[in-house]
């Protein structure tokens, strides 16, 4: 058999394959056998009239139809072990000529991408962590107590005050239209607000001091020009509120904080602690701002050659994760598409972009990873596994133990792998990256499990169509 290659755009690779007369026979052999079995030959019983008399009762032309099934997919098969091709989707039969000697075909089949790094080592990021405030561990300290807050409703009805919470009905508009869809005849739905300088939009804050319960306001408040929706930044929006409930907040005094916070220290201790964890979340956050900011651009600069196979499995797997989330809440993933008037193949397409973002991302990373020889060995396993042992209850330690050091070690190894890559991204985002080792040096690292789709049986089969054959 001879196999020519040739590389296709977007990972595809055709292949060209030429049938041995010896591989033509025996298939046609094996096609005469099937159908001396399905009919009757006269003077003959079924499955025992010898090829030449199957051929000569039916003619050549039936004989390669029956045979060109099996023909095109055992040597597709035997193709794919003699060139070392490991397909990462479905093969696509282009053409066919069973009708003269010799016997050949054309397939493409999505293989393995391509990753090309850029000087990914010379991507800078600036970094500039968030200073530790008074204002800020306030804000910290104040989160805790709100934790706390108690609501009692007021002995007299009365007008709303500074750190009141209100139950409203509130609807928005921009000149005129409103900025929220809602169904013809519906109320707009009840929203909670607590009435503090810094948690409403100023001049919202100010409209609504005073306000009485089932009394209706309209106040105009305008919108700050950072404002999370572009399309009211800088505007005047129309607020209509109806005051539903008032409701006390009753926030317990300072040196009772400890206690409700299940803290055994004084209310300094607590404060200490809450600016020690305080200034860590700031740390990570900082660090994280720099390694999203350094795989954005890290992700522009790579070329990649991803063949569109692989995109929608990507993307049908996304589909099914949101199904088994709807599943926590009784929806199964059809009673999901068909709330959205959707079909599977049409809310695939829609996951597409989102999939291939996801893959470019994975990509990229997974290279870095092979070109810092980043690694993780047994002592490293075995200590992320003690640390996420003593995260369980107790009673549940030794399951957990047996469970993580078996058929979960590989996840553990990639936790460990994951750790050091943000590690070093960090590092060489910020310029102080170690000085990489000499190639020889560099293990090779397999590509995680979920890196590209197994090369199942039914991948290196060819749907067979009568549109492909000459």
């Amino acid at each position: 058999m001879k196999v020519t290659t040739e590389k296709l755009p977007k990972s595809l690779l055709a292949l060209d394959i030429e049938l041995d007369r010896d591989q033509v026979e025996k298939g046609l052999d094996r096609a005469a056998r099937r159908l001396s079995q399905k009919v009757n030959i006269p003077g003959f019983r079924k499955g025992k009239a010898p090829r030449f008399i199957v051929e000569n009762y039916y003619g050549r032309s039936a004989l390669i139809e029956e045979a060109y099934e099996d023909l095109v997919n055992k040597a597709f098969k035997a193709a794919l072990d003699q060139e070392q091709i490991a397909p990462v989707g479905q093969a696509n039969l282009e053409n066919v000529n069973f009708n003269e000697a010799p016997f050949h075909f054309r397939v493409t089949v999505p293989v393995p991408p391509t990753t090309t790094l850029p000087d990914y080592r010379a991507i800078r990021i600036p970094h500039a962590p968030t200073e530790l405030t008074d204002e800020l561990l306030t804000e910290a300290l104040d989160t805790r107590r709100e934790r706390h807050v108690v609501l009692r409703e007021p002995e007299e009805p009365r007008p709303a005050q500074q750190s009141d919470q209100l139950t409203v009905q509130l609807e928005s508009f921009l000149d005129g239209e409103p900025l929220e869809e809602r169904a013809e005849g519906t109320l707009p739905p009840d929203s909670t607000i607590v009435l503090e300088p810094g948690k409403l939009i100023p001049g919202l804050y100010e409209g609504l001091l005073g306000i009485l319960p089932d009394e209706e306001r309209e106040v105009i408040a305008h919108m700050p020009v950072e404002h999370a929706n572009e399309n009211v930044r800088d505007k005047d929006v129309t607020f209509k509120v109806k005051l539903l409930r008032l409701q006390e907040r009753l926030l317990p005094d300072w040196e009772e904080l400890p206690v409700l916070e299940e803290f055994e220290g004084t209310l300094d201790e607590l404060r200490a602690k809450t600016r020690e964890e305080l200034a860590e979340n700031l740390r990570l956050s900082a660090e994280r701002e720099t390694i999203d900011g350094y795989v954005k651009q890290l992700i522009e600069q790579t070329s990649y050659d991803v063949p569109d196979a692989m995109i929608e499995q990507e993307a049908d797997e996304l589909l099914h994760q949101r199904g088994h989330e709807f599943e926590r809440y009784g929806i199964n993933l059809d009673q999901m598409l068909q709330y959205r008037g959707q079909t599977h193949d049409a809310a695939v397409e829609e996951l597409k972009p989102q999939a291939e973002d996801q893959l470019k991302s994975m990509l990229a990373l997974r290279e870095i990873v092979r070109s810092e020889g980043l690694s993780a060995d047994d002592a490293e396993i075995d200590a992320e596994i003690v640390r996420l042992v003593a995260s369980y209850e107790e009673d549940q330690r030794e399951r957990a133990q047996v469970m993580l050091s078996t058929q979960m070690r590989p996840t553990v190894a990639g936790t460990v792998i994951d750790k050091k890559l943000r590690e070093r991204l960090f590092e060489i985002a910020t310029g102080i990256a170690p000085e990489l080792p000499a190639p020889a040096a560099t293990p090779e690292l397999a590509a995680p499990a979920d890196a590209q789709p197994d090369t199942a049986e039914n991948v290196q089969e060819v749907s067979v169509t009568a549109e492909a054959r000459e």
